[in-house]
C-alpha cells in the first residue's frame, strides 16, 4: 500500500464538534463561544465547532444596529423581560426567541482556505439548502448581503464576527417564531417583511428535522463533512451553578 504523506500536514481538516444546547440565554452562549474560539485558534483539541440553540426573548445589536431599531424604551423592554446585548458581529438588530434556531459557527478561515465573504456565502448556501429540504424556496437577499429570503419575506439573518481569523456568531433561522413579535424590532420595524419556515410552508415544521438538515448542510459547506454531535456542554453547567451561587449570596 502506498501512503500519501502529503495528506498528513498541519492543515489536515478534522471532524467538527457540534453542540446541541437547547434553550439557553445569550450571555451564556457568548461566554462559551469565547472559550471555543480560543480552543479553535490554538488547534490543540478542537478544529471547528457548531453551536445550535434557541434563545429566550432577547435582542442582540450588531455593528450596524442603532437605538432606532428598538420601538420602545428600556423600561418597557425590562417589563417584557427582553434583554438587550451589544455584540461583536456584523449586521443590525435581531430579536431572538424560541422557534428560531441560532447557529454559532467557529472555524479558522486559514484552515478552511477561504475568506470572510466566502464563509458568509457558504453559510447562506447551507441555509438555502436547509430551506429546500423543508420544501421552502429561498434565496439570498438582492440588496442585503446578510439575509436569506423566502417567498413571503426574510427567513434568516446572518451575522458574522471575526476574531483574529476565527469566525464567531453565524446565522439565525426562523422556524416557528412569533412573527408579530419579530416584526416589532430591527428589519421588521423598518418595514421589511419577516417570515419563517412555518409561514412559508403553511404548516408546522418538525424542529428536529430542520436542525439535522442544518447541521449537515453547514458542516459540508464550510468543509467539515465529518462531525460529532454532543448534547449540552460542561461549561454551561458551570456557568449555571455560578449564577445560582451568586443569587444566594
Amino acid at each position: 500500500m502506498t501512503v500519501d504523506w502529503e495528506s498528513f500536514t498541519n492543515n489536515t481538516i478534522e471532524a467538527a464538534e457540534v453542540r446541541l444546547l437547547g434553550l439557553v440565554d445569550v450571555a451564556s452562549v457568548l461566554a462559551l463561544q469565547k472559550l471555543i474560539v480560543h480552543e479553535v485558534r490554538r488547534q490543540s483539541q478542537l478544529s471547528a465547532a457548531v453551536l445550535i440553540c434557541e434563545h429566550p426573548p432577547t435582542i442582540t445589536v450588531g455593528s450596524d444596529g442603532t437605538l432606532l431599531d428598538l420601538p420602545v424604551d428600556q423600561r418597557e423592554l425590562d417589563a417584557r423581560l427582553i434583554e438587550v446585548h451589544r455584540v461583536q458581529r456584523r449586521g443590525g438588530t435581531i430579536l431572538h426567541q424560541p422557534g428560531q434556531l441560532a447557529v454559532y459557527v467557529v472555524v479558522n478561515l486559514d484552515e478552511c482556505g477561504f475568506g470572510e465573504n466566502e464563509f458568509r456565502w457558504r453559510l447562506q448556501d447551507a441555509i438555502i439548502e436547509t430551506c429546500h429540504d423543508s420544501r421552502v424556496v429561498a434565496r439570498r437577499g438582492d440588496d442585503d448581503p446578510d439575509v436569506v429570503n423566502g417567498r413571503h419575506g426574510l427567513v434568516c439573518e446572518t451575522g458574522i464576527g471575526l476574531d483574529e481569523g476565527v469566525t464567531c456568531f453565524g446565522a439565525f433561522l426562523n422556524v416557528s417564531v412569533r412573527l408579530d413579535e419579530a416584526r416589532q424590532f430591527g428589519r421588521g420595524l423598518h418595514g421589511e417583511r419577516i417570515s419563517s419556515l412555518n409561514a412559508e410552508r403553511v404548516r408546522p415544521s418538525i424542529m428536529a428535522h430542520v436542525r439535522a438538515s442544518l447541521i449537515r448542510n453547514i458542516c459540508e459547506n464550510v468543509g467539515y463533512p465529518e462531525y460529532h454531535i454532543h448534547t449540552g456542554h460542561p461549561f454551561l453547567k458551570r456557568v449555571q451553578r455560578m449564577s445560582a451561587g451568586e443569587g444566594r449570596s
